[in-house]
Parts: structure tokens; C-alpha cells; sequence
């Protein structure tokens, strides 16, 4: 039970591993930091989020909007700003993923900071991206009904 909700290292990081993680890693830079602004947690999870850096949040939340979310949509930390959550729904509902954001993604595990998040997928420390989603209608249809009351 625990295990679906905290990351561990398993298997842990070994020095030669950190270095091709960094090697990996610029690959993965020239792609996801000007695409999706990528933060490297070593943990993304770009597919569940509408492919919107979810660290890209000020709280860095991987969950959903703080408390604090203003009643326009607007960022509590950064009044100027949208809420990363509020484009993360609206590129969601967009892309027909709104069902994915209803899966409860695990804690941050900070050992997998600036380390390459296709090499932890390989070594079975994250889970693989979704890449198709199917009866998304149901989940807009519930989310539609919820706005309702």
C-alpha cells in the first residue's frame, strides 16, 4: 500500500549510473525543456498532466491545485500567474486526459532529482508514460457534473 504512493530506490543509484544518467539527460533537455519546460524531478509524469510540468508549480505539488488557487484561476504564490493545475485541466480537457488526473501520482522521491527520467522508467522507478487513453467522455461527464452543484 505504502509503495503506491512513495518511490523508492530500488534499484538504489550507483555512481556509473548517475554519470550516464547525466549523459542522458542532455538528450532529454534538448527535447522537454523547450517543449514542456521540463524541471527535471527525474520523475516526470508529463503524460498524466496534459504534458504541463506539473514542478513547474511554485508548491511543486504533483497532486492538484493548493488551497490557495484564487476563484480566476490565478496562482496564490504568484498572483500574475495561472495556476500550473488550471492550464494542466484545461490542456487535459483539450487532449481528452481528464480521467488521468484523477490517478493519485506518487510523492516526490528528491533522490532522483537532475537524474533522467527515461533511464528510471527503464529501471522500473517510475511508471512508464500513458500513452493512449480510452471512455475519457465518462470522466468529462463526472467532472462536468461536479461543476454543476
Amino acid at each position: 500500500m505504502e509503495s503506491d504512493f512513495v518511490t523508492y530506490d530500488k534499484p538504489p543509484i550507483s555512481y556509473r549510473e548517475r554519470r550516464f544518467s547525466r549523459f542522458l539527460l542532455f538528450f532529454e533537455d534538448l527535447i522537454k525543456v523547450p517543449i514542456f519546460r521540463c524541471q527535471h524531478c527525474g520523475e516526470c509524469i508529463l503524460s498524466s498532466t496534459g504534458f504541463v510540468c506539473s514542478q513547474r508549480c511554485p508548491k511543486r505539488l504533483r497532486n492538484g491545485p493548493c488551497g490557495g488557487t484564487r476563484a480566476d484561476g490565478h496562482c496564490e504564490v504568484y498572483p500574475e500567474r495561472w495556476c500550473i493545475w488550471y492550464k494542466i485541466y484545461m490542456r487535459s480537457k483539450f487532449w481528452g486526459r481528464i480521467k488521468l488526473l484523477y490517478k493519485i501520482n506518487r510523492i516526490h522521491n528528491w533522490n532522483l532529482e537532475r537524474t533522467s527520467a527515461w533511464l528510471n522508467v527503464f529501471k522500473k522507478r517510475n511508471d512508464a508514460p500513458v500513452l493512449f487513453v480510452c471512455n475519457d467522455k465518462e470522466a468529462e461527464k463526472l467532472d462536468d457534473f461536479k461543476r454543476q452543484d
